[in-house]
């Protein structure tokens, strides 16, 4: 008896084995949607998908790519339809519409834990709500302000003292000031389409609001923080220091190298690369350079502070989320994880960190990466700088919470800025409204009131 009880038992173990070994062996399609991470991203992404192809013949990959314009409206109409991508590139401020959707995966239940231990704590959490992850960071990016080096050296302004020890508002205005000709802002931001709330996380930095919510989940932009904010955005627009029209993301920059303002913003590490290519292609002649720029080296600098607050830099996570679709199953999301994974890491990773002139948030991304030659020392040490300073979101902040504010944000916050920078409505008019909103969406017991 016991022999044929053992027999029994080493054939299901058997049967076991090769149900496994077959479902690992079944031929199965991953799709991804992606824009262009970096001029390269969506090249390199078809190797990637290529060799992973290699090392698993069964599993082919499926690209969908899109602009930085269509992303999001593309990804949020295919996920309502349950035609979701099984992979889909988003900013984790977006995070909390997918949870909320109830298409965003727990990751955790198809991915191996020693590949996950892998990824910075840090960055994993801005992937996560409420304890579950549900996606795998790319890449910690720090967002501020660059500048026209070569004119502001021109000036006399000490560039280096700015990035090494950081700068006032009041320092930050006297500069632009005098960076303002007939012809030339001193400062300009990315302020329509899908950069139209960008200068408020990046000088919010500045003003106290690293973050959307406060460590005891309120609604940090109804403090009189954000006051200070508006009435600074009012300042510089009137006094014709910055434009006071929406400008869109692909202008700032080539108004910056045309000699048509000095700093911009939104502004990354890896426009130190922007410039050094524009530069060689003005000294090669060959057509490819910036029509009617100029020579000009570029400079990284941090956010100014107001009001005496700290310094900060905004900082957010880019990533890679796995979403469930009509047809999706664990077998299936077993494989989506492996080549999520396969992605983030490695050479892979460090071969994207280079293009975006920033470091790897998992180890095997670091011990794979090697710098690139020519990197310009203060603006590597000034990224280092800011890059220590980004607060992480507090814990505990819910998917209906991030969900509520990003509509916040979209619906009522961002028309208010763009009419406040028309000149059509003062900063008091506006920040009424935002705590009128907010106060209607969380209520008011759950808004700041009075500074952070």
């Amino acid at each position: 008896m016991k022999k044929i009880i053992s027999m029994l038992l080493v054939c299901v173990m058997v049967l076991g084995l090769f149900a496994i070994g077959a479902s690992a062996e079944a031929e199965d399609t991953i799709v991804i949607m992606a824009p262009p991470v970096t001029g390269n991203y969506l090249e390199n992404l078809k190797t990637w998908a290529a060799d992973f192809h290699e090392l698993y013949p069964n599993l082919t990959v499926e690209i969908i790519e899109t602009s930085w314009g269509d992303h999001n409206d593309k990804l949020n109409n295919m996920a309502l339809a349950g035609e979701a991508p099984d992979i889909a590139e988003i900013s984790s401020g977006i995070l909390g519409t997918f949870v909320e959707m109830g298409v965003a995966v727990d990751i955790a239940q198809y991915m191996d834990a020693d590949r996950l231990a892998d990824y910075d704590e840090g960055a994993v959490k801005y992937m996560s709500l409420e304890g579950t992850t549900y996606g795998l960071p790319l890449y910690l990016t720090i967002q501020s302000i660059g500048a026209n080096k070569t004119m502001m050296e021109e000036l006399g302004i000490d560039v280096k003292k700015i990035q090494d020890e950081g700068w006032t508002y009041e320092e930050f205005l006297d500069v632009i000031k005098q960076g303002t000709t007939d012809d030339c802002y001193g400062f300009v931001f990315a302020n329509s389409g899908v950069t139209a709330s960008d200068m408020l996380s990046i000088f919010g930095a500045g003003v106290g609001l690293s973050n959307t919510f406060t460590p005891d989940l309120k609604y940090a932009f109804t403090s009189e923080n954000m006051l200070t904010l508006l009435t600074a955005v009012e300042e510089m627009t009137k006094s014709g220091y910055m434009p006071n029209y929406g400008v869109e993301a692909g202008q700032r920059m080539v108004m910056c190298q045309t000699g048509n303002a000095m700093i911009f913003g939104k502004a990354m590490p890896l426009f130190e690369n922007n410039f050094k290519k524009n530069n060689a292609a003005l000294e090669a002649n060959d057509g490819t350079a910036v029509e009617n720029s100029l020579k000009m080296d570029y400079a990284f600098l941090p956010v100014p502070t107001m009001d005496g607050c700290e310094e900060s830099c905004y900082g957010t996570v880019d990533g890679l989320i796995a979403l469930r679709n009509n047809k999706t199953t664990d077998e299936h999301l077993k494989n989506v994880l492996l080549f999520m994974d396969y992605i983030c890491s490695g050479d892979r990773i460090a071969a994207c960190m280079n293009d975006l002139y920033l470091e790897p948030v998992c180890q095997s991304g670091r011990d794979a990466l090697v710098l690139p030659e020519g990197r310009d020392a203060d603006n590597l040490a000034t990224a280092g700088r800011c890059i220590a300073m980004v607060q992480a979101p507090p814990e505990g902040i819910t998917a209906e919470m991030s969900a509520t504010a990003k509509k916040l944000l979209d619906e009522q916050i961002v028309p208010k800025f763009q009419a406040l920078l028309a000149g059509e409505i003062t900063a008091q008019e506006a920040y009424d409204h935002i705590v009128e909103a907010a106060q209607d969406a969380f209520g008011a017991d759950n808004c700041v009131s009075g500074k952070i």
